[in-house]
């Protein structure tokens, strides 16, 4: 123990340190944990400010005579030299746990996420703290810190949402999907990655991404009119039609934006619901009842899977679930039943 702890100890227990000298001596007891923990001894002792002891005799002097006054028996100071490694090494070990827990502490208060979510048939805009403005579509759910980090900003996201970004060179923009991160400085675009369907598609509108996928090792820019396609072969469709295969296989592809219509190019199906405007092109049953059952809110049970393997192509406009089955009736025969809000297609 030092002679200039001495001093400030002499000054805390008098009652007469400074502000400037007791966090001078906060200090010296973090960097030395055997001194701290002798003070934890010495702390009911009162002193009057003295002279610190002088050399390593005067301080081995003082100690004996401190530790006299708590211990009982003979050779007080030999008694606490034996156990004075074990409590030291408890000090480090508790100064680690604390210093630990503070870290985790300011990781958690510097890494604070929101979480925003909608249900089926709803839709929401987020702005983010930078600016950038977001659209959820129904069953998605994003993930984004309180405060962006200076370096890059990253999001996480479930589900399908449109994104129009604040433009900021120096300041990546990442969204993490489930089988695809997307990068970008500044750009609009549409990311659709929900989990019970087989793929998962990034459409750019205006701007230009890079997508990177497993097993990729380069990252594929994504220009206007352009999205990337990335097929998952197996997942639900699989299971309900006794398709075999465990193994999870991606196949990636590069294709245009769709148009709505030949008298319509200007605006493309990848981004239709943002107009609540429900379109399907040669679209399974099955496909198209996942899509349905975000849009309306309902449960679709299809007890015949051939009929899940017919195809439809429409569009349906603020029309009523009722309506809907009728018109796709029209298209494809088939029988439903509807009880609540669950519809079997039989």
């Amino acid at each position: 123990m030092t002679n200039r702890l001495w001093e400030l100890l002499a000054l805390q227990w008098s009652g007469e340190i400074s502000t400037e000298e007791k966090a001078e001596l906060e200090e010296l007891l973090l960097q030395h944990p055997g001194d701290w923990l002798r003070t934890g001894q010495l702390d009911q002792l009162s002193f009057n400010k003295t002279p610190p002891p002088r050399g390593e005799e005067g301080t081995d002097a003082l100690m004996d005579k401190v530790l006299g006054t708590i211990s009982a028996g003979e050779s007080p100071r030999k008694k606490f030299l034996h156990a004075y490694k074990y409590q030291v090494a408890i000090a480090a070990v508790m100064i680690a746990i604390t210093a630990a827990l503070t870290f985790i502490y300011l990781s958690q208060q510097q890494h604070r996420y929101k979480i925003v979510s909608t249900d089926a048939g709803m839709k929401t805009k987020i702005r983010l703290p930078d600016g950038s403005i977001i659209w959820l579509n129904a069953g998605s759910t994003l993930k984004y810190p309180e405060k962006l980090d200076k370096a890059r900003r990253e999001v996480y996201l479930s589900g399908e949402a449109y994104f129009n970004i604040k433009q900021a060179p120096n300041r990546p923009f990442i969204i993490h999907a489930q089988k695809m991160d997307i990068r970008v400085l500044g750009t609009s675009f549409n990311v659709r990655s929900y989990k019970d369907e087989d793929f998962e598609e990034t459409s750019v509108i205006s701007g230009a991404v890079e997508v990177t996928v497993p097993g990729e090792h380069k990252a594929m820019k994504v220009t206007p009119n352009q999205k990337v396609v990335l097929h998952k072969t197996s997942g639900r469709h699989l299971k309900e039609n006794n398709i075999p295969g465990n193994k999870e296989e991606i196949k990636i592809e590069r294709q245009p934006l769709s148009a709505i219509s030949p008298a319509d190019t200007v605006h493309v199906l990848e981004t239709a619901w943002m107009s609540n405007q429900l379109i399907f092109r040669n679209e399974t049953l099955l496909s198209l009842s996942q899509r349905l059952e975000r849009w309306y809110g309902v449960k679709i049970i299809i007890e015949d899977q051939q009929l899940a393997m017919l195809r439809f192509s429409g569009r349906a406009d603020n029309i009523s679930i009722e309506k809907l089955l009728e018109v796709l009736q029209n298209i494809q025969p088939f029988n439903y039943s509807m009880q609540d809000d669950i519809v079997t297609i039989k």
